[in-house]
């Protein structure tokens, strides 16, 4: 069996500049779950103030997370 050596350097960094925002999909999920709930939270007349109608309101509510 070959022996295996551990080297003493430290680790390798990676210094690439990553941008400053890039929204993960895990994070878009999480905001579409918790924006779905909220409209379906709203009274219909919250939800007429807002310019939603009715049939715009479930069709949004009734997506999956996963769909925009």
């Amino acid at each position: 069996m070959p022996a295996v050596t551990l080297s003493s350097s430290p680790a390798v960094v990676d210094s690439t500049p990553r941008p400053d925002f890039r929204p993960s999909l895990l994070g878009t999920w999480l905001r579409r779950i918790r924006t779905r709930r909220a409209l379906a939270a709203l009274h219909p007349d919250q939800a007429r103030d807002a310019g939603l109608e009715p049939w715009e309101l479930r069709a949004e509510i009734g997506k999956p997370f996963w769909r925009a």
